[in-house]
């Protein structure tokens, strides 16, 4: 049989694909999970977002697929649909399976759209077994009845099995990277690529929907597994890793030890991008180093919010002291931090939204990595935000990716919101763009960021804004920004 995996071409305002263009592991995985007798491809269509449906086209016309597969975040399902509706258009034979978050989560309501759906399987949760499994099916050595995780046509009308019990990952193979089609993956400037240590993670934090995926777990891989991908990972040309797990440092002590073990296997000579948490990173005066001696170069950092109030709402009450001893153990140890953010409370007024990004300024946070709070489906966060009348965008989820503005707070409406971000973002922060800012000691960098670039940015914004009114400007960037993800 022959299987084209696609991901989306859709990407957040905040992460420019001209400057980040990372590979789907989760379609990498199904690809060295399924039946060696079948042949795969797989196209991660964010490499062709400027050309989008003639490259999916010609990529349908060499290989011919029997079925494709699309994975989906809750902002690319509308794309995700399109594409299938495109695919069907004009090769109504093909199968079409969705899977992801997005399928995960909202496969009951993607299964009853009244609208023409034009898909015929819906894969929920991990999909490793569950794909590999419905390929047996569609090979006849398989009753689809028995397929758990998995949701198909039958009589005209979908069907839901029950779900899969979690993957376990000593069993899992290493992800398939010789089988892409396109390899244009960036950056900085280098060859990127994705790597998973773990999957899951306990804590219970009402605005995420990590647990509707994976439970309150946390899964590890054998060392010896993690070496062979970033091995593999290295055979293709990869320069920088983005691990992408969802609290690696949920047992810092194994985080420890991983970053010892990534120096003992000469893995060191990689670059490397994790997220973390506050919490985790300062509990321990020793894993900084660790980190910085294994290699990681850049953290994306949750420090979420820096008032008491909003992080008791998040269920993360008591964090502002750690998330400062954090963020001297990381720039101690030369290792730059992109600061997670998350505004738009329901008790938010303009000076709480200054105040994170003045917190943010004055510990030296290197990259800014703001959101507003989304109500993404099936979360706690958005069950108390819809009681509250606070949600503004309810059912549009193509801006469900934390740029747009889907909520208000009791004192700021929704474009309050979105201009507030916007108006403190371009005050405080400043882009690197270039290798060599990546690559600069700690000291050098915010050395430029004071003397040079932050001057230089305020000259440039000066320039721009002669004869424009600050809402002239505002308007402008977010016409350019909702242009960015239009492909049909």
């Amino acid at each position: 049989m022959r299987i084209l995996l696609c991901s989306m071409p859709d990407t957040v305002p905040q992460f420019s694909a001209k400057t980040w263009r990372a590979p789907n592991l989760a379609i990498s995985s199904l690809a060295g999970n399924i039946q060696p007798h079948h042949d795969v491809a797989l196209a991660d269509l964010v490499l062709k977002r400027n050309n989008l449906l003639p490259s999916l086209k010609k990529a349908i016309e060499d290989y011919q697929p029997d079925i494709i597969g699309l994975s989906a975040m809750t902002f690319q399902f509308d794309t995700a649909r399109r594409i299938a509706m495109f695919i069907k258009s004009l090769w109504k034979d093909i199968k079409i399976a969705i899977g992801g978050y997005h399928a995960t989560l909202m496969y009951e309501e993607i299964a009853s759209a009244d609208d023409d759906n034009p898909f015929d399987y819906i894969v929920r949760g991990e999909g490793e077994e569950t794909f590999r499994d419905l390929l047996e099916a569609m090979d006849g050595g398989r009753e689809w009845k028995d397929i758990p995780g998995l949701s198909y046509r039958h009589n005209g009308r979908f069907l839901h099995n029950p779900p899969r019990p979690l993957e376990n990952l000593d069993t899992l193979k290493l992800p398939r990277r010789d089988v892409r089609i396109w390899n244009d993956y960036l950056f900085s400037g280098k060859v990127l690529d994705m790597v998973e240590t773990s999957r899951g993670c306990t804590m219970t934090c009402n605005f995420c929907s990590m647990n509707r995926m994976y439970g309150r777990t946390f899964r590890a891989y054998s060392f010896d597994r993690i070496m062979q991908d970033l091995a593999n990972a290295k055979k293709f040309g990869a320069k920088y890793i983005a691990f992408s797990d969802d609290n690696i440092t949920l047992n810092v002590r194994r985080f420890e030890s991983l970053c010892d073990a990534i120096v003992e296997a000469g893995h060191n000579d990689l670059r490397y991008i994790v997220q973390a948490s506050t919490s985790g990173i300062a509990s321990s005066p020793t894993l900084a180093l660790k980190m910085a001696r294994a290699g990681i170069q850049i953290v994306f950092l949750g420090i979420e919010n820096v008032s008491e109030r909003n992080l008791k709402i998040m269920n993360k009450g008591g964090m502002l002291e750690k998330t400062k001893k954090a963020i001297d153990y990381l720039h101690c140890n030369n290792i730059l931090i992109v600061g997670g953010m998350i505004l738009g409370h329901a008790e938010d007024k303009e000076e709480d939204i200054a105040q994170n990004f003045e917190f943010f300024d004055k510990a030296d946070i290197d990259f800014y990595g703001e959101q507003i709070i989304t109500p993404y489906p099936k979360t706690g966060m958005r069950d108390i935000l819809i009681k509250e009348g606070l949600v503004t965008n309810v059912n549009n989820y193509k801006k469900y990716n934390g740029f747009w503005a889907n909520v208000k707070t009791k004192y700021l409406s929704s474009d309050d919101l979105q201009f507030l971000r916007w108006k403190y973002k371009r005050k405080y922060s400043t882009f690197f763009k270039t290798t060599p800012a990546f690559k600069a000691n700690f000291l050098i960098v915010n050395l430029l960021r004071v003397i040079v670039l932050r001057p230089f940015y305020r000259i440039k914004n000066f320039f721009a804004s002669i004869g424009k009114t600050e809402r002239d400007m505002f308007e402008k960037d977010m016409k350019r920004f909702a242009e960015m993800n239009k492909f049909f």
